[in-house]
Parts: C-alpha cells; structure tokens; sequence
C-alpha cells in the first residue's frame, strides 16, 4: 500500500511535475517513521480534496523532497455528512472514537462537556483537541479521506444544545434502535434538518441533560437491550447511519 502524507501546513499546494519539499512534520515521518527512500512512491493531500501521486526525489537529514504526478481529483467522503457530538470521555477512549470515526465517514466531530465528563480542565482540554487534531490527520492518512473532519473545540453540553439535535443515544432511551431495527435511526436522520448523532460519557448523560436535549426536539434513541460503552455506542451509531454501501 501506497503510503500517504498530509501536506496541508505547506506554504503552498503541491503542482504535478514540480519538486515539492514536504513540510519539516511530514518529512520526520516519511524519513524517520516509515524510513523511505529515493524513488519510493507516496501520495501527498492538502485535506482541501483530491490527491497528488508522488515519487521521492531527494531525502537529506533537513529535507525530503517529492515530485507530484498529477493530481487525482478522487474523493472518498461519505455521501451523508455526519457530525458526531461526542462527550468528552477518557483520553484513550476519545482517542479511539476520534480515529475510529473519521474512518468511518464522519464530517465532523464536536467534543462537548457534560456533568460526568472527564479531564475537564480547559489548559488540559484545549492541548487534548491540539492532540485529537493529530489523530483525526492521521486517520485520514491511514484510511484514504483527502478531506480533514471537522474538529470543534470542546464546548459546555449546555452552551452547545442551541444548536439542535438530531439523535442522541443513552442506555435509558424511548425508542429501541438495533441491528434488526437499523431503519429506525436511518429514517430518524433522514426526516431531519440535520444529521447529527450525540453520544454520552461513560456514567451516561443525566436526567437532566437529557431532559433538556428533549426540550430543544432530541430524537432519542437506544441500540438494543445492553448498556454500551461510550466508545462502542459512537461506533456502532455511525456505522448504522453511514454504512450504507454509499
């Protein structure tokens, strides 16, 4: 497999038949981490969309430099833009959701805060989204999106609910969505203005936030019988709503 290097932090896009020196990140991992060599292929992505082919033309100890082909204006987005809300969860498990989720389609992430959050701290929550950043490019570099997600800075569960939902999943929910009621969901999105799945914390969202998503018009939802993690509910809820052969 082709590797593939996000060269968004470049001062300028990549052109086909012109050297272009990758940007100093990239090129620590092109020479460092994946230990290539002159003549190797690689494919370059802004995150603006499509990509650039490219070939090795020169690796010293400052500097890597390719030549782009041509530019192969493939996109791979799903044709449902999802956003994820997801409560902000331990950092290994936000982790997970964070790559998982952008392999699976999602267009955009928000982290929200909720009564049983954890690590809510701000200094320590704004260098987790600089982090989360991180993995969602490297989700993409892995999974073939030339197009970055969305990543929104965590925002107060309150401060956020003015913008409306769509679904939100807690263990304690009116409506039975599983896997032989899949459409239940599907069609729950496609009857609203928005697609938009929200997911609680480990405890779950309380009474009281969940009362008042409801208030705001949350459609409220469960995925069967079992009381899932907060990680496997977020995966098991975006492959329900984007995994549809699209």
């Amino acid at each position: 497999m082709t590797p593939r290097v996000y060269v968004g932090a470049a001062d300028a896009p990549p052109v086909a038949g012109a050297p272009f020196t990758l940007p100093e990140a990239a090129a620590r991992h092109v020479a460092h981490a994946l230990r290539m060599r002159r003549g190797e292929p690689l494919t370059l992505f802004t995150g603006a969309g499509g990509e650039w082919p490219s070939a090795i033309a020169s690796l010293t100890r400052n500097a890597v430099v390719v030549v782009p082909q041509r530019h192969d204006a493939v996109e791979r987005e799903s044709a449902r833009a999802l956003t994820l809300v997801q409560a902000v969860i331990a950092a290994d498990t936000m982790d997970f959701v964070v790559r998982k989720s952008v392999e699976l389609g999602a267009a955009r992430i928000v982290p929200v805060v909720t009564e049983r959050s954890q690590a809510t701290d701000g200094a320590r929550l704004a260098r987790r989204h600089v982090h989360w950043r991180q993995i969602a490019i490297a989700a993409c570099e892995q999974c073939g999106r030339n197009r970055i997600p969305s990543l929104d800075e965590p925002v107060r569960w309150d401060a956020w609910l003015a913008a409306g939902l769509v679904a939100g999943l807690a263990p304690d929910a009116a409506v039975l969505v599983d896997r032989s009621a899949a459409t239940g969901l599907a069609a729950a999105h496609a009857a609203a203005p928005a697609d938009i799945v929200v997911v609680g914390p480990e405890g779950g969202f309380t009474a009281a936030e969940i009362d008042a998503a409801v208030s705001r018009g949350a459609r409220v939802a469960h995925l069967g019988t079992r009381v899932l993690r907060a990680e496997t509910a977020a995966l098991a809820a975006l492959a329900l709503t984007l995994l549809d052969g699209r």
